[in-house]
C-alpha cells in the first residue's frame, strides 16, 4: 500500500470499533425526557465541547486496510490551533511519523524511507473531502463536527439524541448523549460518490485537566471510494492536558 491512504486516514483521524456505543454517564445521571429543541441542543452540545491548551496521549492503535494490516502503539500530542503531532512505533522501533499544522501536513514513513510534505489544500483537492485542521483537532477532542442548524432531530431507540442532515452533497447523521451531550457516533457520506467517513467514540471516562469527559475509544472507518477502505482502533492508555509538549520532525 503506498502513503495515499495513510495520508488519508492521518488527515481524517483514527478509530475503535468493537465495544458498545456508550456515552459518559458517571453520576447516574438519568436522561432527560420531553420534547427536543433544536435550537437548545445544539447549544447544549457547543457548551460540552472539550477545548484544552494541549493533549499528550498514547494509545494502542490497529490499522486495517485492503493491503495493509498493522499495529503498534501511537504517541499524540496536540497544540490546540496550532499543531498536531504523531508517531506510530512497534517493539519499540518508530514506524512513521505525522505532523499537522492549519495550513500543512508532513508524513514520513520510516519502514519504506518515503516522505511527504502538502498543503492540507492538496489532501482535499485529491480526495474531494474537507481535510481541515480545526475539524481533525475537534475529533482528537471527542467533539463533534460539521453540526449545521438546520438537522432534523429525534430520539434512537436507546434514548440518544439523533441528528439527521442532507444537503445536495452531503448526509449526515449523528448519535449524542442525552445527558452529557457528548457525541456517540458521527457519519459523514458523500452523496453521488462511494466515499464516506464514520467516527465512533466509546469509553468515556473522566480525565483530570478538562470538565468534559473523554473517550479513550475510537472508531475512525474509512470508505475513500477507488483509494480504498480504511479502519483503525485506538484506545487511549495514557492522557494528560497538561503542557508545553515537544512536537520534534527529524528525519533520522
Amino acid at each position: 500500500m503506498r502513503l495515499s491512504l495513510l495520508a488519508l486516514l492521518a488527515v481524517l483521524l483514527f478509530a475503535n470499533c468493537s465495544r458498545k456505543t456508550t456515552g459518559a454517564v458517571t453520576d447516574g445521571t438519568k436522561a432527560p425526557t420531553g420534547k427536543l429543541r433544536l435550537a437548545q441542543v445544539l447549544r447544549t452540545i457547543d457548551d460540552n465541547r472539550s477545548a484544552p491548551e494541549w493533549m499528550d496521549a498514547k494509545a494502542r492503535v490497529d490499522l486495517d486496510s485492503e493491503k495493509l494490516n498493522i499495529g503498534g502503539t501511537a504517541y499524540i500530542r496536540l497544540h490546540r490551533d496550532e499543531a498536531i503531532w504523531m508517531s506510530v512505533k512497534k517493539f519499540g522501533f518508530e514506524g512513521a511519523r505525522a505532523l499537522i499544522r492549519p495550513d500543512s501536513f508532513f508524513l514520513y514513513n520510516r519502514l519504506e524511507g518515503e516522505y511527504i510534505a502538502e498543503p492540507l489544500s492538496y489532501i482535499e483537492e485529491k480526495y474531494k473531502i474537507p481535510a481541515r485542521f480545526d475539524l481533525l483537532q475537534e475529533i482528537f477532542f471527542g467533539n463533534a463536527v460539521f453540526l449545521t442548524d438546520d438537522l432534523e432531530i429525534g430520539r434512537a431507540d436507546d434514548g440518544a439524541i439523533r441528528l439527521t442532515g442532507r444537503s445536495r452533497e452531503f448526509a449526515t447523521q449523528y448519535y449524542i448523549d442525552p445527558v452529557t451531550y457528548r457525541p456517540q457516533l458521527m457519519e459523514l457520506q458523500e452523496l453521488g460518490q462511494d466515499r464516506s467517513l464514520s467516527v465512533m467514540n466509546t469509553d468515556y471516562s473522566e480525565i483530570e485537566g478538562v470538565r468534559q469527559t473523554f473517550p479513550r475509544g475510537r472508531l475512525v472507518a474509512v470508505d475513500g471510494g477507488k483509494e480504498g477502505t480504511a479502519r483503525m482502533e485506538m484506545e487511549f492508555t495514557d492522557v494528560s492536558f497538561s503542557g508545553p509538549v515537544a512536537m520534534p520532525f527529524e528525519m533520522r
